[in-house]
């Protein structure tokens, strides 16, 4: 067949003529950038819009309810950083529960490679030829990559249950990101509240100075993730509004109550 099946058996971004055979690293050299730490960025995306709509919906709400602008400020702060701190645990806890899982994935894995390894081996080409793969270029790749145990075990996971461990972010500093997103998120509707003292006038600039943060917020997620940046933008603050008027709806009624 030609150089075909060593084609095949490099992958997608299989080695050139006379490249190293080393790990995948050494093999070639990387020509295009990627989106690195996706999970932190997304973890940071989640942060800041919740913590904004959230803050933005409390005190929109609140505000029509109560009329002391020292105890809407006081609330809106004691709100901030509890949501923060609940976020930076369960940031942490989700985090860490998939990492969790993976292990437990690769355990898995790992043992019916030991024990099965011929029905993982025919497992594994059954999903190359789902690919696209012939019968005999599938049966090259695997018994490439089944030579290394490391190797046939990543591969089964990436494949079978399309998961890698350089996709996992450490629990800490996934908290972290989506802890002091949350802060920063929430801080934004809160800060005209702390720059006037008239109420309704904080209400409006509070609305206002959050939905152009949310634009904003959402406009730079787009294009992170290639989408239409003005679409992103505005389906982010259309967002925040909907849940700020309906918070606002029900603290404005609860005055008649």
């Amino acid at each position: 067949m030609g150089k075909e099946p060593d084609e095949a058996s490099g992958g997608p971004s299989g080695p050139e003529d006379g490249a190293p055979k080393g790990r995948a690293g050494s093999r070639y050299q990387e020509k295009h950038q990627h989106i690195r730490g996706r999970g932190l960025i997304s973890s940071s995306a989640l942060g800041l819009s919740d913590g904004l709509i959230t803050n933005l919906a409390f005190l929109t709400g609140f505000g029509g309810a109560e009329s002391s602008i020292t105890l809407i400020r006081f609330a809106g702060l004691a709100a901030m950083i509890a949501g923060s701190v609940s976020m930076f645990f369960g940031g942490v806890l989700g985090s860490r529960s998939e990492l969790d899982l993976y292990h437990a994935d690769s355990r898995r894995e790992a043992f019916e490679i030991e024990n099965e390894r011929d029905e993982e081996v025919e497992e594994l080409k059954t999903l190359y030829m789902d690919k696209g793969l012939t019968e005999g270029e599938a049966e090259m790749v695997v018994s490439r990559v089944s030579s290394d145990k490391e190797r046939f075990l990543e591969d089964m996971l990436a494949n079978e249950l399309h998961i890698h461990r350089s996709h996992l972010e450490k629990p800490y500093k996934v908290g972290l990101v989506i802890g002091l997103s949350f802060l920063l998120g929430a801080l934004a509707p809160l800060v005209p509240y702390f720059l006037s003292t008239q109420k309704g006038a904080d209400v409006t600039a509070s609305v206002a100075f959050s939905l152009a943060f949310l634009f904003v917020a959402g406009a730079w997620k787009g294009r992170i993730v290639q989408r239409a940046v003005v679409r992103s933008g505005l389906e982010t603050m259309l967002i925040g509004a909907f849940a700020a008027a309906i918070l606002f709806a029900i603290g404005s009624a609860s005055v008649f109550v």
